[in-house]
């Protein structure tokens, strides 16, 4: 059970990441918040596109984590023996932190900029 509790929590902590990043995103560059990465902060362009594109997949990686736990603790939990219950309460837990680092590294390398890129 305390997986799927966590499984909740990152769902709606990644909800809420990408409404912030969301929100950044047509905002000046932040030292503090939203997708700080290098490239992400060369220039205006690029962190609003990579604020915006992050922030939508998050969202979407969140809602849709947050469905799948619901759909596991009240439709497949019930007719699981134990063994597969810890399973199912694993699965969309380590899926959601795994999306949500490939939706970050995804968007890093589709924006424009290197190394010696001027800010």
């Amino acid at each position: 059970m305390i997986l799927t509790i966590l499984s909740m929590i990152i769902s709606f902590a990644l909800m809420l990441g990408g409404i912030v990043m969301r929100v950044t995103a047509n905002k000046p560059i932040n030292e503090t918040v939203g997708f700080r990465t290098h490239k992400a902060m060369l220039n205006v362009v690029n962190w609003h596109d990579a604020n915006h594109k992050c922030g939508t997949f998050w969202l979407l990686i969140g809602a849709f984590g947050f469905a799948l736990t619901l759909f596991i603790i009240f439709v497949l939990m019930p007719m699981m023996s134990e063994k597969a219950d810890m399973l199912m309460q694993f699965l969309p837990l380590a899926a959601q932190i795994a999306a949500a680092v490939a939706a970050a590294v995804h968007v890093e390398r589709k924006l424009p900029g290197g190394k010696h890129a001027a800010r």
